[in-house]
């Protein structure tokens, strides 16, 4: 019987296709162990703090006495250590730390890539082109003191 079953191109072929099948389906369990395990590789950054969003005033109507928006957006996030400036533009995000020092800040997004750019030494760095939908910065220091935003909607 086993010998029929080798000759037989075509039930070779199947059981071939079965089991590829079953190699390539990732139980749901694992799937998910590895999202939470991904979840968690930025807990020791600091989370900061939105102080201040300027498209917040502009809703508010205290941009009132322009006759149109500005094209750019100012948001500052604070921390224990650290202040996060950014001005979203109509082409790049650009952003200064403070107290000024070099690093390294991951934009990260919900469904692209993770986008990797360098701040210089005195603190700035630019985006080019700003994400086109959710985002949030994490700063990288050689000293340690990461700092996480909250998410961005540009």
């Amino acid at each position: 019987m086993a010998a029929q079953w080798w000759s037989d191109d075509d039930k070779l072929l199947a059981a071939l296709g079965d089991a590829l099948r079953e190699a390539d389906a990732v139980p749901r369990g694992v799937i998910e162990a590895g999202k939470a395990a991904f979840a968690w590789r930025d807990i020791d950054a600091e989370l900061a703090t939105l102080a201040h969003d300027s498209a917040r005033e502009e809703s508010r109507g205290l941009a009132a006495t322009r006759s149109e928006l500005a094209p750019l957006r100012y948001l500052t996030f604070t921390s224990m250590k650290l202040t996060l400036e950014l001005e979203i533009t109509s082409g790049a995000l650009l952003g200064q730390v403070v107290p000024p020092g070099p690093g390294e800040v991951e934009v990260l997004m919900t469904a692209d890539p993770v986008v990797t750019t360098t701040i210089n030494e005195v603190g700035y760095f630019a985006i080019h082109p700003i994400p086109s939908g959710p985002f949030r910065l994490l700063c990288h220091f050689p000293a340690g003191a990461d700092l996480l935003t909250g998410w961005i909607t540009p």
